[in-house]
C-alpha cells in the first residue's frame, strides 16, 4: 500500500557542501529537489479506541524537499562513492521524540526517496532495510525491529510519485522516554565506477528543520559507529553545518492495533474557503468495504453536524480523490468552522478523520485551475495590495516553455490566463511570483 502526495520536480537548484573528515575536504551539491503539499496526517481518529498518526508528515508541508549528492558521486543520504572518505556510509537515521503524546506504539511509516534505481538489474532483487531503533544517550541504541522491501518496489514508488510505505511485522512498544530512530540500511548496495546503485532519501533544506539526522559509518578495522550529520557536513557557502531532517514519517498510535484497524486509509484532508463557501478535499489510498463519507461540520470543534454525504468505492487498490462544497458556510455566522469526516463501512462501523479547522476570513493566495487542463489555464489571485505579478510554466526538466508578466495588477481576486494549446501532454509547473513571494504548483496537460 503506497500513498500517493501530489509530488512534482522543480527546477534544479545546487547547493554547495563540504565534508570534513580527517581534515579533508569533500564537495557536494543538492543534485534536484522536489516539493509536495501535504493537507493533512494520513490517518485520522477511530471512534473512542485508538489514534493512529504519522510523525512530521504535518510539518514536512512547510519544508522544502532536497535531495544531496556528492560531486555526482552518488548521494549524501542513500549510496555513496566512498572513496575519498576511507570508510562507507551504511545506515541513514532520523531521530523522533513524542514524549509529550499518549502514543506508545510504533508499527512502520513512510519515507520518501528522490532516485530508486540501479545499472545492475540483479541488484533490483536486493534489500533495503528499515530499521528501529531506541536511544542510547543522543544517538540510535538496540535495535527494536525492522522489515525489508526489495529495490524494485522502491523503485516503482519513485516512478509512481509515490511515497514509500514499510510496516515492521507487529507493532512496537516504544521506549519510555518515547524517543527512537527510524532509519534506511542501504549497505546491501553500492555505488562505484561501475556498479550504481542510485538510491536517496530527500531531507529538508538546511536550517529549516530541526537537527535530527544520523548517518552509521563503517570503518575497516574499526567498529560501526554512527555520527551526527551537522558533525560531519557542512554548507560550503556559510560554513554552518547541515542541519536537516529526513523525509522519513513513522506511524505511531496508542494501541497496538490502532494503525490496523483502519480499513479506509485516508490522507490529504484539507479545504479551502473562498466567496462564503468552504471546498472540502481528500483522497484514500485504499478502501475495504467502505460505504462513504459523512462530511460534518461543527462552530465550536466538539459538537458535529451531518450536512452530507459522498459514496465511496467500496473496495479499492487505487488512489481515489473526492470533494465536497459545503455551499451553506456563509449562513452559520461564526469565524472557524471545524469539519470531520465520519467514514462508514458497510457493516456500520466507521472512523472518523481529523478535525479540520477553516478561517471564514482567511483569503486563498491563488488557486490554479483547471487540473488537468486542455486549452486554457487560470491563476486566480487574491491580493491584498497591488503587486507586480508574474506566470511561468517549467517542463519537468527544468526548461521555461511560457512566460506571461502582468507587470503591477490592483489588489482584489485577479485572474491571470496560461494558454495551454502547444503544449505537449505531460506535467509542468507554473510557478506565480507576487511580488517577493512564490508559489508553485504541478499541472497535468491533457
Amino acid at each position: 500500500m503506497k500513498k500517493n502526495l501530489s509530488l512534482f520536480i522543480t527546477s534544479l537548484l545546487l547547493f554547495n557542501f563540504s565534508f570534513i573528515y580527517a581534515q579533508t575536504k569533500h564537495t557536494a551539491k543538492a543534485v534536484a529537489a522536489k516539493t509536495f503539499k501535504i493537507n493533512s496526517n494520513l490517518f485520522g481518529k477511530s471512534p473512542g479506541v485508538s489514534a493512529c498518526d504519522t510523525v512530521n508528515l504535518d510539518a514536512a508541508q512547510n519544508w522544502h524537499p532536497i535531495s544531496y549528492g556528492y560531486n555526482g558521486d552518488g548521494y549524501v543520504f542513500g549510496t555513496i562513492d566512498s572513496t575519498d572518505f576511507g570508510f562507507n556510509f551504511i545506515e541513514q537515521a532520523n531521530y523522533f521524540d513524542v514524549s509529550s503524546s499518549d502514543y506508545s506504539y510504533i508499527s512502520g511509516g513512510l519515507v520518501y526517496f528522490s532516485f530508486a534505481n540501479t545499472n545492475t538489474p540483479a541488484d533490483l532483487n536486493k534489500d533495503i532495510i528499515f530499521k528501529l531503533y531506541d536511544d542510547n544517550g543522543g544517538y540510535p541504541g538496540n535495535l527494536l525491529a525492522s522489515t525489508t522491501l526489495k529495490l524494485s518496489q522502491v523503485k516503482q514508488d519513485v516512478l509512481n510519485n509515490d511515497l514509500t510505505e514499510f510496516a515492521f511485522p507487529t507493532a512496537i512498544k516504544m521506549p519510555l522516554s518515547k524517543t527512537f530512530y527510524i532509519s534506511v540500511d542501504d549497505s546491501n548496495f553500492e555505488w562505484t565506477s561501475t556498479v550504481k546503485d542510485s538510491i536517496s532519501i530527500v531531507a529538508s533544506q538546511n536550517g529549516e528543520a530541526s537537527d535530527a539526522a544520523y548517518q552509521k559509518i563503517s570503518i575497516a578495522g574499526l567498529d560501526e559507529q554512527w555520527i551526527k550529520v551537522s558533525d560531519i557536513w557542512i554548507d560550503g557557502n556559510t560554513g554552518n553545518p547541515l542541519e536537516v531532517n529526513l523525509f522519513i514519517f513513522p506511524y505511531v498510535s496508542n494501541a497496538i492495533d490502532g494503525c490496523s484497524i483502519l480499513p479506509v486509509s485516508m490522507f490529504n484532508f484539507g479545504g479551502t474557503v473562498k466567496d462564503q463557501q468552504a471546498y472540502l478535499n481528500w483522497s484514500t489510498a485504499s478502501e475495504s468495504n467502505n460505504k462513504g463519507f459523512y462530511v460534518e461540520r461543527s462552530k465550536d470543534g466538539k459538537n458535529f453536524t451531518d450536512i452530507g454525504f459522498l459514496k465511496g468505492a467500496v473496495n479499492s487498490t487505487q488512489i481515489k480523490n473526492y470533494t465536497y462544497t459545503d455551499a451553506t458556510l456563509k449562513d452559520i455566522n461564526v469565524t472557524t468552522t471545524y469539519y470531520r469526516l465520519k467514514q462508514v463501512d458497510v457493516d456500520g462501523k466507521y472512523t472518523y478523520s481529523k478535525v479540520l479547522p477553516l478561517n471564514i476570513t482567511n483569503i486563498l493566495k491563488w488557486r490554479l485551475y483547471p487540473n488537468p487542463v486542455k486549452d486554457v489555464a487560470t491563476v486566480e489571485l487574491n491580493l491584498e495590495t497591488a503587486s507586480k505579478v508574474t506566470v511561468q510554466v517549467f517542463s519537468r526538466d527544468g526548461k521555461v516553455v511560457l512566460t506571461t508578466d502582468k507587470g503591477i495588477i490592483n489588489a482584489g481576486t485577479q485572474q491571470v490566463f496560461i494558454n495551454t494549446q502547444n503544449l505537449a501532454t505531460g506535467s509542468y509547473i507554473v510557478r506565480t511570483k507576487v511580488g517577493d513571494k512564490t508559489y508553485s504548483q504541478m499541472i497535468i496537460k491533457e
